[in-house]
């Protein structure tokens, strides 16, 4: 049987406030992220984001001893690859909240920069 433990139990601690300043989930939920059986969207979804900051690829997270606790991977392809999950809906909305949330901390005679550093370093 599949434990289902509550979302944000799968973060790391240094994650968790992030996603819930941000309500990650829910602007998951809105862009029409949802599933009637299996892994919820929400969980998978940080599993594969939690999986860039441990540098590990989903094969050798499998292969670990916790494998056995982990969806397929079947269904973590079919969950990025779904073809009725609004990809660019989800991160417009979350990038949108984004910046409003870091223009109320700035002072209004600064510049406005947004930098998104992808590097792993």
């Amino acid at each position: 049987m599949i434990d289902h433990q509550p979302d944000l139990n799968q973060l790391p601690n240094e994650l968790k406030p992030a996603f819930q300043e941000l309500k990650v989930l829910k602007h998951l939920q809105q862009a029409g992220f949802r599933k009637r059986f299996g892994f919820s969207c929400a969980r998978l979804f940080q599993l594969v984001f939690v999986l860039l900051f441990h540098q590990k690829n989903w094969f050798r997270l499998l292969e670990s001893s916790k494998g056995d606790a982990f969806p397929g991977k079947d269904a973590v392809y079919r969950f990025l690859n779904h073809a009725g999950f609004a990809w660019r809906r989800f991160l417009t909305s979350l990038s949108v909240a984004t910046v409003q949330k870091v223009n109320v901390l700035t002072s209004s005679n600064r510049d406005t920069v947004f930098i998104v550093d992808d590097s792993m370093f």
